[in-house]
């Protein structure tokens, strides 16, 4: 393929990923309350100011916060239909036998998303209490949440986790491609280690050291299980 139809290709495929996200997002909307209560359960102990409750104080916030939480939900539903077209767009430099890795790897990308997501929500409370809990507060400060402050922490370090537990599928598409080989992967295992931890200081949300030790442990993880199973690939 040529520049410009490789040109042509993204556009069509960034249409086709942005329309169905958009039209997820559709749906997103009316699961607005789920989203959001789930989002506030660890926050509650620090609401009692406001009965456990958020607030907001201008007359667009409501339907800002609506927005961002519709569109966020609406690009986890869409993410098989955003996984199938980067597939489609990088299958084309593949050889025959590689590309019947496309249900793989969009399987793959939904599991580890759905894994990122949920390790999230299980590390969430104890990032809060490390950043407004008593140590932090002394208890003598109270925190006064706004819906527009907090739900947007909350969907960010949702996401966040989400795509960075796609690091495997990363690795795995760049071995597909032949730009990246097992042995290399094993050779700068020191460097690698370095630069997760350095991207999960600068992409974390929090700054507690709890959910970055974690997290680059969990990524660690696989960047060796992506060692195993680009070698499994190549044979």
């Amino acid at each position: 393929m040529s520049l410009l139809q490789h040109l042509e290709e993204l556009r069509v495929r960034l249409f086709w990923i942005i329309g169905s996200v958009a039209a997820c997002a559709v749906a997103g909307w009316f699961l607005f309350d789920k989203t959001v209560d789930l989002l506030l359960k660890p926050a509650r102990p620090y609401l009692d100011l406001t009965k456990g409750r958020l607030i907001f104080t201008g007359p667009l916030e409501a339907f800002s916060i609506h927005f961002k939480v519709a569109f966020v939900i609406g690009f986890c539903i869409a993410l098989p239909i955003v996984l199938f077209h980067v597939w489609r767009f990088v299958s084309p430099g593949l050889h025959r036998n590689e590309k019947r890795y496309a249900i793989p790897f969009i399987a793959s990308g939904m599991v580890l998303f759905a894994f990122g997501v949920w390790f999230a929500l299980v590390s969430l409370p104890e990032a809060l209490h490390f950043l407004i809990g008593k140590g932090i507060t002394g208890g003598v400060i109270s925190p006064l949440l706004s819906a527009q402050a907090y739900i947007q922490f909350g969907l960010l370090y949702l996401v966040v986790f989400g795509l960075s537990f796609e690091f495997p599928v990363i690795l795995m598409l760049l071995t597909t491609t032949g730009l990246v080989s097992s042995r290399q992967m094993a050779k700068y295992r020191r460097q690698a280690f370095m630069g997760i931890a350095v991207v999960v200081a600068v992409a974390t949300p929090t700054v507690d050291w709890f959910t970055m030790t974690i997290m680059t442990i969990a990524l660690y993880v696989l960047y060796e299980a992506s060692i195993w199973l680009s070698r499994l690939l190549r044979r």
